[in-house]
């Protein structure tokens, strides 16, 4: 009769708890559903992201082509500018060489035509004289024709000049209007480029809102999992009361002391700088020197800097586990030494290149990573 009492509450016991997991896995259904509708919708965003980064992409080429145009275009505007003054500076010079010449050649034209206009004089002159008159004269006549000259190579000169400057000044008219034209390209294009960027900032915000909530939901299918390989342990094992000194290391879920105390600045399966690569450990941020301690018993397999990491310190916990502990200023255990839970083992620092002071603990089973906020309290 005790036999059947006791058969009958482990049957009953089964069946509870079998309802209880089936009523789990329904749950655990509902969220892969979810989780999957997730994913869709991530990478939907994640593809609408890269065609406008495709886009912004092109803006942003031609943006820089755009750039150097009107860059070319100000630089011809500043050389047609500096030939107008350097034109204006010749022509300043020739009006005035002109003005001059045209004075003296009309006092040259009034001095002969004067002197032409006194024929009382030849009749006090002899023959000599009158050779001498003809002679002035034809010298007259040299210089006001050399004179004349002078005055119309000066104008040719300034029409030259003038013409020269009416041709820049068209050219000038014309590269403005170009690079009117460009700078209103300009505007247009930075509108537009404006416009893409908030698409991208909020398609990025729509990303982080969804991850987080993957990852919450993810959380939430692994402590699922956990539950249900607790119940099927249930089930089908006896549940032993030890003593905790006396348990496995795997026993120890939860019950773990921190190895350093401080605020934890990244989280386990956190983005890493907005990567793709997410975060294996847990960062726990520390004055430098702060003593670490080891989480559990074990024998330390690893003590020396490791590039990524700093100053490691890996202790084996038996049964394919080890706790990981990086970052550190110094290490106060080898390779081989044997530790319990609470030893002294390094203290906290910024090694391995980095700027602030912190911890980087992890947990490992075989080669699968263990998320410490389950296993430290």
């Amino acid at each position: 009769m005790k036999k059947m009492s006791h058969l009958t509450i482990f049957l009953t016991l089964t069946l509870t708890l079998s309802a209880y997991a089936a009523e789990q896995n329904s749950q655990l259904n509902n969220l892969n559903n979810h989780i999957a509708a997730i994913k869709i919708d991530l990478q939907q965003a994640t593809q609408k992201k890269s065609h406008l980064q495709s886009t912004l992409a092109e803006i942003e080429t031609t943006e820089g082509h755009l750039n150097q145009q009107l860059k070319n275009t100000q630089q011809q505007l500043s050389q047609q500018q500096k030939q107008l003054q350097q034109l204006q500076q010749q022509s300043l010079p020739l009006s005035t060489q002109k003005k001059q010449a045209r004075k003296l050649l009309q006092q040259q034209i009034r001095a002969a035509y004067l002197f032409s206009q006194q024929p009382y004089l030849k009749l006090w002159l002899a023959p000599d004289d009158m050779l001498q008159t003809q002679r002035l004269l034809l010298y007259f006549h040299y210089i006001t024709q050399s004179q004349m000259q002078t005055v119309m190579q000066l104008q040719q000169s300034i029409a030259a000049c003038e013409q020269n400057q009416k041709a820049i000044q068209t050219q000038y008219a014309q590269l403005l209007t170009i690079k009117q034209s460009q700078m209103e390209n300009q505007t247009a294009l930075q509108k537009t480029k404006t416009m893409r960027e908030q698409l991208i900032a909020t398609i990025n915000q729509h990303i982080q809102s969804k991850h987080q909530k993957l990852i919450s939901l993810l959380d939430d299918k692994k402590r699922l999992e956990n539950t249900l390989q607790q119940l099927h342990q249930q089930i089908t094992e006896h549940v032993s009361t030890a003593v905790l000194d006396n348990h496995p290391f795997a026993t120890l879920q939860g019950k773990l002391s921190w190895p350093v105390r401080g605020q934890v600045l990244h989280n386990f399966g956190t983005q890493i700088d907005q990567s793709e690569l997410r975060w294996d450990g847990t960062l726990i941020q520390a004055p430098t020197g702060q003593p670490v301690h080891a989480v559990a018993s074990g024998r330390v397999i690893f003590a020396k800097w490791l590039a990524g990491y700093g100053l490691m310190i890996i202790i084996n916990q038996g049964n394919g586990y080890m706790t990981l502990y990086g970052r550190n200023q110094t290490l106060t255990k080898n390779a081989g030494d044997t530790v319990r839970a609470g030893d002294v083992i390094a203290t906290v620092g910024k090694s391995g290149g980095f700027h602030h002071s912190a911890l980087y603990f992890s947990i490992r089973h075989n080669a699968q990573v263990l998320n410490p906020m389950l296993w430290c309290r």
